[in-house]
């Protein structure tokens, strides 16, 4: 395989992970995150009692946060068989774990107090669709924390090129974030650096 076939692999994998491939990039993604998780979990501050979505929750390490901050109830859905079945093993009965996409479980979806989406607006689409969804699972008063790494770094990155990934800085995500129906004055953006020279954007919108 070509270089450039690899990178496309690569791209495609991170999209959609699947197979021993998709295992595998799983945990190298787990380890690569272990900082933005930690930070996108402390910003969420899960309090005992609340209903608590991951929307991405890929290997199912978000949650276990969550779960060892505070007596939650859990909820994770991501679009990955593979990613899903890593997260059973992981959190056991803990959390209920759903396969799809936001979009198709954010329409007339319970209410959540709080949600994550880590890693995951990359793949919104331009119509809003995603945003949209997000904003549609919050209760009134909840709280979304969002984490993207930063355009500046992610532009060096050749598997971005692919055309499966979309870039952000702070000025896109938060047009993202209106642009879903959240209000511009109850989004918080903050930038942050997170390991390996690395930038990210860490989101709080308040629902």
């Amino acid at each position: 395989m070509t270089a450039r076939g690899l990178t496309r692999t690569l791209a495609r994998q991170l999209a959609h992970p699947s197979g021993v491939g998709g295992l595998l990039l799983g945990k190298a993604m787990d380890l690569a995150n272990r900082r933005p998780t930690r930070r996108a979990v402390e910003l969420l501050d899960p309090r005992a009692g609340e209903t608590v979505c991951d929307a991405g929750c890929g290997t199912g390490r978000a949650l276990g946060q969550v779960l060892a901050r505070a007596d939650c109830r859990v909820t994770g859905i991501d679009p990955s068989e593979r990613m899903l079945s890593d997260a059973r093993r992981h959190l056991g009965g803990r959390a209920e774990l759903l396969r799809g996409t936001v979009e198709q479980h954010g329409p007339g979806a319970r209410r959540f107090d709080a949600m994550l989406a880590l890693n995951v607006l990359y793949f919104a689409r331009d119509d809003g669709a995603m945003l949209r969804a997000l904003h549609a699972m919050l209760a009134p008063g909840g709280r979304l924390v969002a984490y993207v790494t930063a355009r500046e770094t992610m532009a060096g990155w050749g598997f971005t090129r692919a055309g499966y990934h979309r870039l952000y800085d702070p000025e896109e995500l938060l047009a993202a974030l209106v642009g879903g129906g959240f209000q511009p004055d109850r989004i918080a953006i903050h930038r942050e650096p997170v390991g390996f020279g690395a930038v990210g954007l860490f989101a709080i919108a308040q629902g």
